[in-house]
């Protein structure tokens, strides 16, 4: 798809769980390299009984005609899949022979893109399996596979078929000191005034911001950084990412 003649759609979602109004929603549009917002980035409450369309993700920004014709990616602060160990172990072919040295060399509670993580930025993410965060993690990869069935979206790095809509898993702590900061200026100066540091909505914004990064693969914004070959990535799933070296914080 041509991105000259083509808008791309970039929807960030902060996901929260089930129950309760922490789900930051962002949609960004790019024309012809120009970034606009589509909506002013908020926080929603899940519908009861049924789960959000990919129109109703997009508030309004997009029609369901517009979707062959639009370059769609969704950013999602969630895990998008749990360990394969655990898979294992839950259908019980795998048990785990001892206390592992590090929690996060637990292959029960940890995915290999959580170890690469914390070996480029030190900072370790939660855990889908033992922490809080696998309310979000059900949220989100209930309404991605029925996306992929339903809409035809393409999770990455899962799937390498070719697609004009796809998602992917982000983290937008990474770009952060500490949950309630602001991110890196060149991402913070893209952010609109009404979404604060801290909040379900600026985090969406950076979800959409590292969505349309993946869109543009390299123009306007750095390249994120994608699964290293070979690996487990296909299966486990990846976050993607700024390279190390652009996330650089101000003392």
């Amino acid at each position: 798809m041509d991105q000259e003649k083509h808008t791309i759609t970039a929807i960030g979602w902060d996901v929260g769980g089930w129950m309760g109004s922490s789900h930051g929603i962002a949609v960004m549009k790019i024309n012809k390299g120009k970034l606009t917002w589509a909506m002013e980035p908020a926080e929603y409450t899940l519908p009861a009984g049924e789960l959000w369309t990919p129109l109703d993700m997009a508030r309004g920004a997009l029609a369901e005609e517009d979707l062959a014709a639009t370059r769609i990616v969704i950013g999602i602060d969630a895990p998008l899949s749990f360990p394969a160990a655990l898979t294992r172990f839950l259908n019980g072919n795998f048990t785990l022979p001892g206390k592992p040295a590090k929690e996060i060399e637990n292959p029960l509670a940890y995915r290999d893109a959580e170890r690469y993580i914390q070996r480029q930025f030190r900072k370790k993410p939660l855990s889908a399996a033992f922490d809080r965060i696998g309310n979000n993690a059900t949220v989100a990869m209930s309404h991605v596979r029925t996306w992929e069935r339903e809409w035809g979206f393409t999770a990455r790095p899962f799937e390498s078929k070719k697609s004009f809509k796809e998602i992917i898993e982000v983290y937008p702590a990474l770009v952060k000191k500490t949950s309630s900061a602001s991110a890196i200026p060149f991402i913070h100066s893209i952010i609109p005034e009404t979404a604060a540091p801290g909040t379900d909505a600026y985090d969406a914004c950076i979800c959409a911001l590292h969505a349309a990064a993946f869109a543009l693969d390299g123009e306007h914004f750095p390249r994120l950084v994608h699964p290293p070959e070979g690996g487990i990535w296909q299966q486990e799933g990846w976050i993607y990412h700024f390279p190390p070296e652009e996330v650089i914080f101000q003392s």
